[in-house]
């Protein structure tokens, strides 16, 4: 291919990240980018190269990128620390979820301690879409 063919390919590429931004195809748009320096090869080797840096950008680059435009979530550090009384039990295989109501909402919860119904408990952190509770006496 020709220097024009991958600056064509990295700016639509860079299109689709602009659209999308979701960190997926800027990898790929810098691994088209790199391999300009390569078209004086084999159309095998330019290929390669395309495939190698692209994935040595996203495994070199993409958790850092990630944890860069992420940031500290304003939900945990909203609910982290919050008091919960537990409403209702249920159980999943063997683990005991706790529906918890914070903010006029209700959450599920879980935790290392067994609670009972009308107990209160604290907010340690977030764990997928489950509160992750504590006693008073683990906050202490």
């Amino acid at each position: 291919m020709t220097i024009v063919s991958w600056f064509l390919v990295g700016l639509f590429l860079l299109g689709i990240e602009l659209i999308n931004f979701g960190l997926v195809s800027i990898w790929f748009a810098m691994g088209a980018f790199t391999t300009i320096f390569f078209v004086g090869f084999s159309l095998k080797i330019q290929i390669l190269v395309f495939v190698l840096s692209s994935g040595i950008y996203l495994l070199l680059i993409r958790n850092i990128a990630i944890k860069h435009m992420k940031g500290k979530s304003k939900e945990l550090d909203r609910v982290t620390g919050k008091k919960v009384v537990i409403e209702s039990i249920s159980t999943r295989g063997n683990i005991p979820i706790y529906t918890v109501r914070l903010d006029g909402k209700y959450w599920e919860g879980i935790g290392e301690k067994n609670f009972e119904i009308g107990e209160s408990a604290f907010v340690d952190k977030i764990d997928g879409n489950k509160l992750v509770l504590k006693s008073s006496q683990e906050v202490e």
